[in-house]
Formats: structure tokens, C-alpha cells, sequence
């Protein structure tokens, strides 16, 4: 996620390397924290409203006993945000 993605870039930084220059980070989630890190974070953007719908879905399915399926795997969109972290990669 974003923030192990910046605790990695903090680490890098203080032995040595250099971001993206060296080694490129990317996280997940989008936080607001990764925008103003330096260098800002490269970071996938999940569509926090479907993935919150789909789980309320399967949640009250499985509360009205109406779903017995197997657990199966959903897919939400989903976008790649381009920053500092990669940028020159």
C-alpha cells in the first residue's frame, strides 16, 4: 500500500539511493500523503465506491443467506497515477 510504498522510499533515500533514479516506487491507494512526499508517490487509484458497494453486496448476501457460492473474485476499476516515484524509469 501507499504507506509501506513511502516508508520504502524513506529508507532508500537515507542509505543512499535514489528515487526513481535508482530504484522506482509504486504503492497502492491513492492517500492524500503520497502528493506531497518527496518525491511524490507513483501509486494505483482503486475506485474506493465499487469496491465498497461489491463488499456491502457479498455482506448482506451472506447475512440474508442468500449467498452460498463459493468465495469468488471481484474486479473494480482501477488507475495508475504517474508521479515522481517512476517518473524517468
Amino acid at each position: 500500500n501507499d504507506l509501506l510504498a513511502l516508508g520504502a522510499i524513506r529508507t532508500l533515500l537515507t542509505r543512499g539511493l535514489r528515487v526513481p533514479e535508482d530504484v522506482a516506487v509504486v504503492g497502492f491507494d491513492d492517500i492524500e500523503t503520497g502528493r506531497y512526499n518527496t518525491p511524490t508517490l507513483t501509486t494505483v487509484s482503486p475506485d474506493k465506491a465499487t469496491i465498497a458497494r461489491l463488499a456491502v453486496e457479498r455482506i448482506t448476501g451472506r447475512l440474508d443467506d442468500a449467498l452460498k457460492d463459493p468465495p469468488v473474485e471481484l474486479w473494480a476499476p482501477h488507475q495508475l497515477v504517474v508521479r515522481e516515484s517512476t517518473v524517468g524509469r
